[in-house]
């Protein structure tokens, strides 16, 4: 048995109209771009992996899993390769001049903006001419309407450089932009009043998290909203902050609500709200701005059609508010009619709009496709466009895991960046609807049988929610709803607090996993000790078919002999998930991979975030890292790890296992409260685990991923050490508080922040 992944006919292998490798990294004749020379683009400028220059000639796209930028020649549709060229480490955002004589690329680990200039006449094309040090993991880029300006979001040092593309100099870097913490500024989009000035702009930047709603419990539905940062153009300042308003009602009904203490019964009944979480992008069309992003709902009872949702909120750029008119794509999918199978949009994650008509496009990174909606230039409402043949959601196929999409000028053609199968699929928007025309490679694909190939299978798992498999939909999710990249953005945590069924539970992000080598007890409880248990999630949560089989090959039924650690009565150790069959899947390169292998092989590959203090010889953290040392807290925090926990494989003893929890891998450090409004199971009863303590967490990158403890009770890492929780930080000193001076806690708190993977660890 095997599988094909991806719907829509789209192939690994096979790419209609692929250019050969030798046309893209061999000499090739040279084209001309004859409309060169624009000065000015024709309407509002965005952030994006893909970007095109005002002539819409020439077409540039990052490929960050190999460092480079690949350029094309996309006049008269040529669609002919300029050349690969190498840039920074992990390049995410490109911009081209108006003139396309100069492109820029940040560089997401090597903090830096990588500037090349462009000269079709000569061989190579393009240049290298300059590295700019920018801020902490940068992110977005875009340039002001005449050029004269870069804005780029650093996403872990909450800054943004201003970049003067005359001089090619950083000018200013406003610091602060959003609250202190979490606060991830990553989408752009720029105001265009097209006049010769640059000055009179405003710049829209997202904040990929969301914040606390104070009074807010975690877990409710509404316990989040999104936040937007207002920049002039003049001054280089912020000038005021957009809170986005959260859904009260997402469509969908649940059936129960875990934390007003309803059981789940038989009908679904209770309305279920969502805040926006995952605000990668940003556009702005007729006045008003458009922001794609993944809806958290996250109360119980967990499942796939209420806890994540597809949304797209739309700002007043006049009145600086939010509409209110947020649409829910999920929803527009449940109103179409029935059919043979619903393909819900996951992930929404990039928006491009026509420049001369109100329509726009909507990027589904986990579904493949697109959706085209339609907007109302007076009041901002979006509606999304159906097919005229059957009434349902007019869904445009594309590659695998797009993340960005450009339309040029003159409205005939989009051109959707694919992450995974590192092409770039070109549409003719003139057309309805919509047709692609070519498909353009940007960058080889792994060597046959690789560990780069495995590692590209496995992240494409992981990303997707609409795998084939021996011609059935769904092993990932029910109907394409979501993928496990839905909580773990690039791997990491989503930052919300789900009511699970074990309990309140903060997203953990998974770079933490087998850090030092082994892994890591995983879930807050210690209740998987492989990854193959998170097979549960696939099938429980996200409503998927599953990528385990029985030792026959046959389908591996949903059951308790999949359910954790400890199945029967009397008590047994349950079949370790990692020995049981797994379904196949077909490698780009034509052969077979185990599809738990291959997301196995991505998860060790998943990097720490870079803390802004990565590197600072400021006294005070090696202060705090003393202070650390002296109160014993790396006797949970210490090793490889920055965790005590470790599991070498499976647990085989039965005496190690008590209510399905590793409980050697457990610290009980005062952070579980029973009373606590949010402490229930997602059924709705009461006490969740947590009596018993918690997996001490990873600090590798700590400073990234509030709010803190299993719960989400802390705010920031100065509440996390407060004095409501002597118990936890005296809890490697016997309980003999060592951090009553607030001195000495804010120099600890300096040396938390710090951590992230080149950190020396401290041993026990």
């Amino acid at each position: 048995m095997f599988k094909r992944l991806f719907a829509r006919g789209l192939s690994l292998v096979i790419l209609g109209t692929m250019l050969v490798a030798a046309a893209l990294f061999g000499p090739f004749s040279q084209p001309s771009i004859e409309a060169q020379g624009a000065t000015r683009f024709a309407g509002a400028t965005k952030s994006s992996p893909i970007a095109l220059n005002a002539d819409d000639t020439l077409l540039a796209v990052v490929n960050t899993d190999v460092d480079t930028v690949t350029l094309f020649d996309v006049s008269n549709d040529r669609n002919l390769p300029l050349g690969e060229f190498s840039v920074g480490d992990e390049p995410h955002g490109v911009a081209v001049s108006p003139d396309g004589k100069t492109v820029y690329v940040t560089n997401a680990i090597d903090g830096t903006v990588s500037v090349l200039a462009v000269d079709i006449a000569q061989q190579p094309a393009a240049t290298l001419i300059a590295t700019l040090e920018v801020g902490t993991e940068p992110y977005g880029i875009a340039l002001t309407p005449n050029g004269q300006k870069a804005y780029v979001t650093n996403a872990r040092s909450n800054s943004v450089s201003v970049i003067d593309t005359a001089t090619n100099t950083v000018i200013k870097t406003i610091v602060n932009i959003g609250p202190p913490v979490g606060a991830e500024p990553r989408g752009i989009a720029i105001t265009n009043n097209s006049n010769d000035s640059d000055t009179d702009e405003t710049v829209y930047i997202t904040h990929f998290y969301a914040f606390a709603n104070q009074g807010k419990l975690d877990g409710e539905d509404d316990s989040k909203t999104g936040l937007v940062t207002k920049i002039s153009t003049e001054t280089d300042a912020v000038i005021g902050q957009i809170i986005l308003t959260n859904m009260p009602d997402t469509g969908f009904k649940a059936t129960g609500d875990a934390i007003a203490g309803i059981a789940p019964g038989q009908e679904a009944n209770q309305v279920t709200g969502a805040y926006p979480n995952q605000m990668q992008a940003v556009a702005i069309k007729n006045g008003f701005a458009y922001l794609p992003n993944v809806g958290a709902s996250p109360n119980g009872p967990v499942r796939f059609n209420v806890n994540t949702q597809a949304l797209v909120h739309i700002l007043d750029t006049n009145t600086n508010q939010d509409t209110g008119q947020t649409i829910n794509l999920h929803a527009a999918v449940k109103a179409q009619p029935e059919g043979p199978r619903k393909l819900f949009l996951a992930i929404p994650w990039a928006i491009a709009f026509k420049t001369n008509e109100n329509v726009g496009y909507v990027v589904s990174a986990a579904s493949n496709v697109l959706v085209r909606i339609q907007v109302d230039p007076a009041t901002g409402a979006a509606t999304v466009t159906n097919n005229p043949l059957d009434g349902s959601v007019l869904e445009i196929p594309v590659g695998r895991n797009p993340l960005g999409i450009v339309v040029n000028n003159t409205d005939t053609r989009a051109y959707v960046m694919n992450n995974i199968s590192r092409d770039v699929t070109v549409l003719d928007i003139t057309r309805f609807p919509e047709q692609i025309i070519a498909t353009l490679r940007t960058s080889a694909l792994p060597p046959a049988g690789s560990e780069e190939e495995l590692v590209l299978v496995g992240k494409e798992l992981y990303t997707t929610s609409v795998g084939e498999f021996a011609n059935s939909f769904g092993n990932m999710s029910s109907e394409g709803w979501q993928a496990c990249a839905a909580c773990h953005p690039f791997g990491l945590a989503d930052n919300v607090v789900w009511i699970f069924a074990a309990g309140p539970r903060r997203t953990i992000s998974q770079h933490t996993d087998f850090a030092g080598g082994d892994l890591r007890a995983l879930n807050w409880s210690a209740i998987f000790d492989e990854e193959q248990d998170f097979e549960l999630n696939i099938r429980g949560v996200s409503g998927g078919a599953g990528l385990l089989l029985n030792a026959d090959g046959s389908a591996l039924e949903d059951g308790a002999n999949i359910g954790g650690l400890v199945v029967g009565n009397p008590p047994a150790l349950a079949v370790p998930n990692s020995s049981r069959g797994q379904l196949q899947v077909r490698t780009p390169s034509g052969g077979l991979v185990n599809a738990w292998d291959a997301i196995v092989a991505y998860i060790r590959t998943i990097r720490a975030p870079i803390s802004p203090l990565s590197g600072s010889d400021d006294p005070e953290i090696e202060e705090g890292r003393q202070i650390f040392i002296s109160n014993n807290c790396q006797v949970c925090h210490g090793g490889p790890k920055w965790s005590s926990s470790s599991v070498a494989g499976p647990v085989t003893d039965l005496a190690l296992i008590n209510g399905g929890q590793i409980t050697s891998q457990l610290r009980n450090v005062g952070t579980f409260n029973p009373d606590d409004s949010n402490e229930v199971r997602a059924n709705a009863a009461r006490p969740p685990l947590g009596a018993d303590g918690f997996v001490p967490p990873s600090l590798i990158s700590v400073f990234f991923s509030p709010p803190y403890y299993h719960n989400g009770s802390a705010n920031s890492l100065d509440d996390a050490m407060g004095d409501r929780f002597i118990v936890h930080r005296s809890a490697g000193t016997g309980g003999i508080d060592g951090l009553s001076d607030p001195e000495s806690r804010r120099k600890l708190v300096k040396f938390l922040l710090s951590i992230d993977a080149s950190t020396q660890p401290i041993n026990p």
